[in-house]
C-alpha cells in the first residue's frame, strides 16, 4: 500500500492505451475509484473499466487507438444495484424510473466491482463519504492478495499467496542468513577452522609426491630412503589428526548455531502467527501451519548447520585441488577437467527439475499434515458416525501422493548420480592411461639416455593426480547432491517467509488510545460487511447499547449474529462504518487493551491441555488460587471441581474433552469472571446442556453479566427475556429492536414467528418423550438441551 500522505495511482494497472484514453477525458486527480468491467453484454471479454470520480460515472471500452465512454451523473441516479451472477457480477444504474446502465465482470474483478458499487450507494444515500470509509477490503484485508501475481501474471497456485516462479532462491536465502547475523562471531571462527581443515586436507595428497618419489624412489632419480619416507607418513598421519580434531570443534560450533537459528525461526514465525487476524487462518489449514513451524524450520535448520558448510567447504576444495593439479603437471590437468561442462550443464538441468518436484512434494506433504490436524481433533465425531475407515483412506490417499511425488525424485535422482559419477570415472580412467603413458615413456627414456624426463611424469605425481582428483570431483558430487538439500531449505524457507511476510490486517495504530477507563457504551453507525469483499453479510446496521445494557441478538441462522459480535471485539475490522465504544472508534484503541475489556463466552468453549486452575486463570496467569476458587464459585464451577480425584490440579484433555459440556462451559464462565470485562459477549452459552446444567449456567452468567455491558446471542430465545432490548437480524439487515414484550405481540414480526415456531416444537418434542416436557431427557452431561435449537 502506498503511504497514507501519498496519493494513490489508480490507473497503474491499467492498459496504456485504456489509461491514455481515460486522462484524454478526466484527470488522475479526480478519479476515486477505478473497476474493471472486463465483460459486454453477451459475455465475451474486452478491455473496459469503469471510473468513478466526486460527480460522475464513466465507462471506458475498446481496443488500441478506438475507445468508447459513456457518463452518468451521479446527481441522476435514483439507483446502483449490484447482481451477483454465475461466473459474471452485474452493475445495474437506474435512475428516472428506468435501467440507465449495465456493466459486467468476471469473478476476478468481482471485489473491485463491490467496492465502487459500496460507493456509489453512498454517495447516492447522501451519506457523508468521510465516515468510516472503507477499513477492511475481506477476508484477509490487507492480508489477501489476488488471484495472479502482480509481476508476472501467472496465476497463483491455491497453495501458496506467493508466486512460485517469481521466486528468487537466491534472495530467498539470503533473508534466512539475516537470522545468522546475532551470531557473526561464530560464523568467522567456524570459517577461520573450516580454512584450516581445508588445508589440511589439501596436504594429504601433496605429500604422496614426495613420500613416493624421494621416499620410495618413485622419481627414477632418487634411492629409496625409509628414514625420510617414515618422517612424511608421520606428517601425514599428523594432517590426519589435527583435521579431525579441528574439524569437530568446527562441525560443534556450526550445529549450535544452527539449532540456535532454528530456535529462533520458530520464536519469530509463531509469534508472528499470533499477530496475525482471523482472516488469515479463516485461509490457511492447521496442518500447513503446523508443518511450517515444525517440519520446515527443521530444514532450515539442517542447512545452517551442516549443507552451508559443506558447500563453502567444498567450493574451497574444488579451488585449492584445481590450483596444485595446473601447479604440478597443467598438461594432465587440462585433459582431466574435460567432462566439467557436461556436468555443470547436467546439475543446472536438474536444479531446475529438481526445485519444480520439491515444491511440489512440499505441497502433498503439508496437504497430507492437515489431514491428521483436521482429524485427531475431531475423533470424537469420527468414532460416533463410524467413519474411521473414510479417514484413514483420506490419509491413505494424500500419503500416497507423497510416496508418488517421491517417487518422482527418486527417479530423477538415481540418473543424475550416477551420470555424475560417470564423468568423474571417466576422468580417473584419463589420468590412469595418459599419465602411466607419460611415466612408463619416462621410464624407457632415462633407461636409454640416463637422464631427463618425458612428460616429466613420476609415479609419486601420478599418485598425487589420483588422490586429487578423488578430492575434485567428490566435492563436485557432493555440491550437486547438495542442491537437492538446497531446494529443500529454499521451499522451507519460502514458506515460512510467506508467513513472516504477511501482514496483520486488524493491529493498533501508532497513535493508539489507552482503553483503561472504558464504560462500555457501544455504538455502531451504518456498519456493513463483507468476508470476500464481494457479499455483505452485514448492511448498514446501527444501534446503541448504554453502559451496563443487556442486549440480546436473535434471528435465523446466518443472520450476521456472530459476525456482529466478531466486528465490536474486532477481530475483524468493518468494511464501512463506524463502531465506537465511548464515542472512540474501536480501531482507534489500543488493540490488546481493547480486548483486554471484552470477554467471550462461546457456544462450544475451549479448553487447553493443563490443569482445571490454569484453564480459569488463562487470561490472568498471576491470580491467586483464591481468586481461582472464587471465580470458580461465581460460576456455579466449584463443586463439581472439588469432586474430581485431584481437585483444581485435575488435568482436563486436549479440548477438554474429559468433560461434559456442562462443566466446560462453566469453566469458561469463570474464566470470563476471573478476566473481569467490562463488556461481556455470550455467544450461545447455554444452547448444548441440559435444563439442569441451563439453570446453573443462567444463575452464573447473572451473576457474570451485573454492571456489565452485556450482548447475548440465543436461538433458545426464551434466554433473553431479561435483556433490556432485543435486536432481530434477517440476512444481515436489523429487521426489528425492541423488548421481549413488545416484540412477541408484533403481528407478522419475524421475533414473534420465531417464538411460535419454538412453541411448536417444544409441544412436538414433548408428546414425542411422552410429555415429559422441557426438563425431560435430563442426561447430566450436556445430552438433554438440544430441544431449544430443533425450530431452526
Amino acid at each position: 500500500m502506498p503511504p497514507p500522505d501519498e496519493p494513490r495511482d489508480n490507473l497503474a494497472q491499467l492498459d496504456t492505451a485504456l489509461r491514455q484514453a481515460i486522462e484524454d477525458q478526466v484527470s488522475p486527480d479526480d478519479i476515486d475509484t477505478v473497476a474493471s468491467a472486463d465483460l459486454d453484454q453477451a459475455g465475451h471479454y474486452i478491455q473496459g473499466c469503469l471510473v468513478l470520480t466526486a460527480e460522475r460515472l464513466g465507462w471506458f471500452s475498446g481496443e488500441e487507438d478506438r475507445w468508447e465512454s459513456e457518463w452518468h451523473e451521479l446527481s441522476e441516479l435514483s439507483e446502483a444495484e449490484l447482481i451477483e451472477g454465475l461466473g459474471v457480477n452485474l452493475l445495474r444504474l437506474h435512475g428516472d424510473g428506468k435501467i440507465v446502465g449495465d456493466y459486467r465482470c468476471s469473478l476476478r474483478h468481482a471485489k473491485d466491482l463491490a467496492g465502487l458499487h459500496r460507493k456509489l450507494e453512498r454517495v447516492i444515500a447522501g451519506r457523508d463519504e468521510g465516515e468510516g470509509g472503507e477499513g477492511f477490503a475481506g477476508v484477509g484485508g490487507e492480508e489477501g492478495k489476488g488471484l495472479r501475481c502482480e509481476t508476472c501474471g501467472r496465476v497463483l497456485p491455491a497453495w501458496s499467496d506467493f508466486c512460485p516462479s517469481c521466486m528468487s532462491r537466491r534472495k530467498v536465502l539470503s533473508r534466512l542468513f539475516d537470522f545468522v547475523k546475532p551470531y557473526k562471531w561464530r560464523v568467522v571462527i567456524a570459517a577461520v577452522l573450516m580454512l584450516c581443515v581445508t588445508l589440511l586436507q589439501l596436504a594429504l595428497p601433496l605429500l604422496r609426491k614426495p613420500m613416493i618419489d624421494k621416499g620410495l624412489g618413485g622419481d627414477f632419480e632418487s634411492p629409496p630412503d625409509w628414514p625420510l619416507f617414515v618422517r612424511y607418513v608421520t606428517l601425514f598421519a599428523g594432517s590426519i589428526l589435527v583435521s579431525l580434531v579441528i574439524g569437530t570443534a568446527m562441525r560443534r560450533i556450526v550445529a549450535k548455531m544452527g539449532a540456535m537459528v532454528g530456535r529462533d525461526v520458530r520464536d519469530k514465525t509463531y509469534n508472528h502467527l499470533h499477530r496475525l487476524s482471523l482472516s488469515f487462518f479463516a485461509r490457511k489449514r492447521t496442518g500447513q501451519l503446523v508443518t511450517r513451524i515444525t517440519s520446515d524450520s527443521e530444514r532450515l535448520w539442517d542447512f545452517i548447520a551442516f549443507t552451508s558448510i559443506e558447500s563453502i567447504s567444498a567450493v574451497l576444495t574444488i579451488v585449492g585441488v584445481g590450483i596444485a593439479l595446473f601447479v604440478f603437471h597443467w598438461k594432465l590437468a587440462i585433459f582431466t577437467l574435460f567432462p566439467i561442462p557436461a556436468m555443470l550443464a547436467m546439475i543446472v538441468f536438474f536444479h531446475k527439475h529438481m526445485h519444480s518436484l520439491m515444491r511440489r512434494r512440499m505441497h502433498r506433504w503439508g496437504k497430507m499434515t492437515s489431514v491428521v490436524t483436521d482429524a485427531l481433533p475431531g475423533v470424537r465425531v469420527i468414532k460416533a458416525f463410524n467413519q474411521e475407515d473414510r479417514e484413514v483412506s483420506r490419509f491413505q490417499q494424500h500419503n500416497q501422493d507423497v510416496y508418488n511425488e517421491d517417487s518422482h525424485i527418486i527417479n530423477n535422482w538415481t540418473i543424475f548420480g550416477p551420470a555424475l559419477g560417470f564423468c568423474a570415472q571417466i576422468s580417473m580412467v584419463v589420468v590412469w592411461l595418459l599419465g602411466g603413458w607419460w611415466m612408463i615413456q619416462n621410464y624407457w627414456y632415462k633407461q636409454e639416455h640416463g637422464e631427463g624426463m618425458v612428460g616429466g611424469m613420476t609415479f609419486g605425481t601420478l599418485m598425487l593426480f589420483q588422490g586429487c582428483m578423488g578430492m575434485f570431483y567428490g566435492p563436485i558430487r557432493q555440491i550437486a547432491m547438495i542442491d537437492r538439500r538446497l531446494n529443500r531449505a529454499a521451499t522451507s524457507a519460502h514458506r515460512i517467509f510467506e508467513v513472516l511476510d504477511t501482514e496483520p490486517a486488524i493491529f493498533s495504530s501508532n497513535e493508539a488510545r489507552s482503553a483503561d477507563e472504558m464504560t462500555g457504551k457501544i455504538e455502531l453507525r451504518d456498519v456493513s460487511f463483507s468476508y470476500d469483499g464481494v457479499r455483505r453479510v452485514l448492511k448498514n446496521i446501527s444501534f446503541t447499547i448504554e453502559p451496563g445494557q443487556m442486549i440480546g441478538l436473535a434471528g435465523p441462522s446466518g443472520a450476521g449474529k456472530t459476525t456482529l459480535v466478531n466486528l465490536i471485539s474486532r477481530f475483524y475490522d468493518v468494511l464501512e462504518g463506524q463502531i465506537l465504544i465511548d464515542g472512540v472508534d474501536v480501531r482507534d484503541y489500543d488493540l490488546g487493551q481493547l480486548r483486554q475489556k471484552i470477554g467471550v463466552v462461546l457456544q462450544e468453549p475451549f479448553l487447553f491441555h493443563g490443569t482445571v486452575a490454569e484453564n480459569i486463570a488463562y487470561g490472568s496467569p498471576d491470580c491467586a488460587l483464591e481468586e481461582i476458587i472464587e471465580a470458580a464459585r461465581a460460576a456455579n464451577a466449584h463443586d463439581f471441581i472439588v469432586g474430581f480425584p485431584d481437585g483444581y490440579d485435575t488435568m482436563v484433555g486436549e479440548r477438554g474433552q474429559t468433560l461434559s459440556g456442562g462443566e466446560r462451559q462453566r469453566i469458561s464462565i469463570a474464566r470470563a469472571v476471573i478476566h473481569n470485562p467490562r463488556i461481556l459477549i455470550l455467544d450461545e452459552a447455554t444452547s448444548s446442556v441440559d435444563s439442569h446444567t441451563e439453570q446453573l449456567i443462567q444463575e452464573a452468567l447473572e451473576r457474570l453479566v451485573a454492571s456489565r455491558t452485556t450482548i447475548a446471542i440465543a436461538h433458545r430465545l426464551s434466554t433473553l427475556r431479561r435483556a433490556d432490548k432485543l435486536l432481530i437480524l434477517k440476512a444481515g439487515e436489523m429487521v426489528e429492536s425492541g423488548t421481549h414484550d413488545e416484540l412477541a405481540v408484533k403481528e407478522d414480526g419475524l421475533y414473534a414467528s420465531l417464538l411460535k415456531m419454538q412453541a411448536e416444537t417444544q409441544s412436538l418434542i414433548g408428546l414425542g418423550d411422552g410429555g415429559s416436557g422441557p426438563g425431560g431427557g435430563h442426561g447430566g452431561r450436556g445430552k438433554g438441551g438440544g430441544h431449544g435449537r430443533h425450530g431452526h
